[in-house]
């Protein structure tokens, strides 16, 4: 036993001390030499397998709380990857009772062996000392040593490995590697008497963690201020779509009410192949329209309503000659369908429509070309004016990237903002396209902002930031399950039923975001205000409608 005790101490040694000093680690040499003398090969074989294999700690689920009332308490599973946690009043998650394990390395309680070689003979660790100085330097100033020659690999039992060694090394890692720990599940108490559990659905990790955190404060800030004091906010964490299935199941386990989120497309449909069968209903984050469904419905801003108030008003001023420059992306596609498809309901055609790929937007003599002849453009006389515009509207069907790209050279080419009415997006609104000179003049449809000043005074007042654009929609997400929560249930209809019959209303919702009304079918209708890009600010040019 005391060889097995000198491996795992030594063996230990080499994994934890990165930092350890030149020197002790030229002592460290000098030891092993002489023990290795002593047990073989073997020995430092093993010490260095052993040591060094992970150890896998038991999983812990920690609870902290979040404010010193007794009513806000949030958990975290420290050891799940969805990074669950729950504010509202509840007590203590199950499988809290982890291990944690504390290793370090403390050179004096290494035992004192009485060997026949004297370890501890200063002079020899002198000699010992000299010897591995000499090496290291000529390894590092000596010329490089040859290719090792391919080993051979002998016949018959190696001598070194006795059976003895053998064991002892078995019983080493044995006793070393740990099995597998299974996590533990995370399940809340069951819920008290008109308690309201609700499951936010949203990237906490990954890459869009950031528009995650910003969801998370939006419904925390409308926890605080709601009158209803029985809700429960469940954090899910669907890491954009990778975990949005396990998230959900995690919900469903925790008895949640209702969703909210995910975000993505691909989170949203994983996610509620798990809310479906258990019949809990979702509001959807989303901007897609093509993952509408029955008892889950779209909370976000649908590019497609914001063409339609911009199709509207251009037709209102008298614009009939209508092109389309679109990206060949699926946020292009959309815009270019529904930009057809409305143009048609007007009874309306498109004079020219125009896709243009990553490679044509990206290589400047191609993209000059494709504007060239979408524009129609002829070079004019010589002290001639140019030629009339062949459009007097011109819908821009792709993300601030493509406009950016696209708009210098339709100006270029004679087709700028001052001939034809340029129709873009809310993404339009931001700095960059702000002052984009061939941008002045034009339009896009946002949401309402009537109440921005309220929103950032009470946002910034917790958190000392600017809020994003979606922290209204977690927002008002959450302060719209908590307001409907205090309307009593039929208790003969299905939970999802019951929800339907209150979010699915003639009157519809009076919001941050603005006014919305959500639809049967999962969709929904919000009001938008039209805005002009005008020396590098967007102005109101038709402010939003307070009902739907």
């Amino acid at each position: 036993m005391r060889r097995g005790q000198v491996k795992t101490k030594m063996g230990a040694g080499i994994c934890h001390s990165r930092a350890a000093s030149r020197q002790l680690a030229k002592n460290f040499v000098v030891r092993q030499l002489l023990l290795g003398g002593m047990f073989g090969v073997v020995v430092f074989g093993t010490s260095l397998l052993a040591g060094c294999a992970p150890t896998q700690n038991r999983p812990s689920l920690s609870s902290s709380a979040i404010s010193p009332s007794s009513d806000i308490v949030i958990r975290r599973s420290a050891a799940a990857p969805n990074a669950q946690s729950t504010i509202g009043g509840s007590s203590a998650a199950n499988g809290n009772n982890g291990t944690s394990v504390n290793s370090g390395i403390n050179a004096g309680n290494v035992p004192q062996q009485n060997l026949d070689a004297d370890v501890s003979d200063y002079s020899q660790n002198d000699v010992a000392t000299s010897v591995i100085d000499s090496i290291i330097w000529q390894i590092q100033t000596g010329t490089a040593p040859p290719s090792p020659i391919d080993p051979v690999v002998p016949e018959g039992q190696d001598p070194s490995l006795t059976e003895d060694a053998l064991e002892a090394a078995f019983a080493l890692l044995s006793s070393q590697v740990a099995p597998p720990s299974l996590e533990p599940a995370f399940i809340l108490p069951p819920k008290q008497d008109a308690q309201l559990r609700v499951g936010l659905l949203v990237p906490f990790t990954g890459p869009y963690a950031a528009l995650g955190d910003e969801i998370r404060r939006g419904a925390e800030m409308a926890l605080f201020q709601a009158a209803n004091k029985n809700v429960q906010l469940l954090f899910l964490d669907t890491m954009g779509g990778e975990k949005a299935a396990g998230a959900a199941l995690t919900g469903v386990e925790n008895n949640v009410d209702i969703f909210i989120g995910p975000l993505f497309t691909p989170a949203v449909l994983a996610a509620r192949s798990v809310a479906v069968q258990n019949q809990i209903p979702m509001l959807l984050l989303s901007n897609n329209r093509a993952v509408v469904a029955p008892d889950s419905w779209l909370l976000g801003y649908l590019p497609e309503q914001q063409l339609d108030g911009l199709l509207g008003h251009a037709v209102g001023l008298g614009k009939s000659k209508f092109a389309i420059i679109a990206q060949d992306a699926a946020f292009g596609q959309r815009l270019l369908s529904h930009a057809t498809s409305r143009l048609d309901d007007f009874g309306l055609q498109p004079e020219a429509v125009r896709i243009l790929t990553d490679a044509e937007v990206n290589d400047e003599n191609s993209l000059k070309q494709a504007i060239r002849e979408f524009s129609r453009y002829q070079p004019p006389a010589p002290d001639a004016l140019p030629a009339e515009s062949p459009f007097d509207a011109v819908i821009f069907a792709g993300d601030p990237a493509f406009a950016l790209r696209t708009a210098p050279l339709l100006a270029y080419y004679d087709v700028g903002p001052d001939r034809a009415l340029f129709l873009g997006n809310a993404l339009w609104n931001q700095d960059q396209l702000l002052n984009e000179p061939s941008l002045q003049g034009g339009i896009f449809a946002i949401r309402p902002s009537q109440f921005d000043a309220k929103f950032n005074a009470s946002w910034q007042a917790i958190w000392r930031q600017t809020p994003g654009e979606l922290s209204r929609l977690g927002f008002d997400a959450l302060a719209l399950v908590a307001a409907l929560s205090a309307i009593g249930d039929d208790q003969i209809m299905s939970p999802a039923s019951q929800w339907a019959q209150k979010l699915v209303t003639n009157k519809g919702f009076q919001g941050y975001s603005g006014a919305f009304r959500l639809l049967p079918d999962g969709s929904n209708v919000r009001a938008y205000e039209l805005r002009q890009i005008r020396n590098g600010q967007s102005k109101i040019i038709k402010a939003a409608p307070d009902k739907i």
